[in-house]
C-alpha cells in the first residue's frame, strides 16, 4: 500500500535506533524510559518492540523475518511488502522533499531518517549509526544468508551521504559513539536525554 507519512512526530524529538554494533538493549530501554518516540530499523524490533515503526528496506528482509509481522507498530519501506507500507524510491544521494518518497543513500537507517524529518519530528537523535565494522557487523551479529552483510567501502559512502541531511529542517544529534558520520553534533545519549528533560519541564512552566 502506498504511504504518504503523516506529521506522526510534529514537534517532538525521535529517536533512530538502527543496527549497529553499539546499539543495545540498555539503550532502547534508556530511550523508552524518557518517553522519547523511535523509528527502530531492521532486527531492531526486537530491541524496542514499542516504537511508534518499523524500517526496512529490503523485501529479503521481511520474507527472512516472519515475526516481525507481531509488530505493534507502523511497519514501512521502499520495497512492495504485504501488510507494510511502502514509500516511493525517488533515487540515491540528496533528500526528497515528497512525504510519498525516501532517497535511498543505500541504507535504511538513512531512509528511516527521512522518514523522522517527513513525520515533522523537530529533533532527532541517531543510535546504532556507527556506519563501520570495526566493533562487529551489527548488534545482532551477521545477517544469515541469503541476507548480505555491508563492507566497508559501503558504509563508507553511506555515512558520507548523510551530509544531505544536515540542514533540512530539524536538529539531528548523532549519539553513537565513535560513529563514522561527522556531519551532525554529537552528544552522549544519557546527556541528549538529559536535555530533553530539561527542554520538557521548562516548556512546561
Amino acid at each position: 500500500m502506498r504511504w504518504s507519512v503523516p506529521p506522526l512526530w510534529r514537534g517532538r524529538t525521535v529517536a533512530v535506533l538502527a543496527s549497529g554494533p553499539s546499539m543495545s538493549q540498555e539503550i532502547a530501554d534508556l530511550v523508552r524510559a524518557a518517553g522519547i518516540r523511535a523509528i527502530v530499523v531492521n532486527d531492531t524490533y526486537r530491541l524496542a518492540p514499542w516504537a511508534d515503526l518499523l524500517y526496512a528496506a529490503d523485501a529479503q528482509w521481511w520474507e527472512c523475518n516472519p515475526e516481525s509481522s507481531d509488530f505493534c507498530g507502523l511497519k514501512a519501506s521502499v520495497s512492495a511488502v504485504p501488510g507494510v507500507l511502502q514509500l516511493q524510491n525517488t533515487g540515491t544521494d540528496g533528500f526528497e522533499p515528497h512525504r510519498m518518497g525516501v532517497r535511498t543513500g543505500g541504507n535504511s537507517g538513512y531512509q528511516a531518517v527521512h522518514i523522522a524529518i517527513h513525520g515533522e519530528a523537530s529533533r532527532i537523535l541517531l543510535c546504532g549509526f556507527d556506519m563501520s565494522n570495526r566493533a562487529g557487523l551489527h548488534w545482532h551479529g551477521a545477517h544469515p544468508a541469503p541476507l548480505r552483510n555491508t563492507d566497508d567501502h559501503s558504509y563508507t559512502r553511506w555515512a558520507d551521504r548523510f551530509a544531505a541531511l544536515k540542514d533540512i529542517g530539524p536538529e539531528i544529534i548523532n549519539c553513537t559513539p565513535a560513529s563514522a558520520i561527522t556531519c551532525f553534533p554529537r552528544l552522549d545519549l544519557y546527556e541528549a536525554l538529559d536535555n530533553e528533560h530539561h527542554s520538557r519541564h521548562a516548556a512546561a512552566v
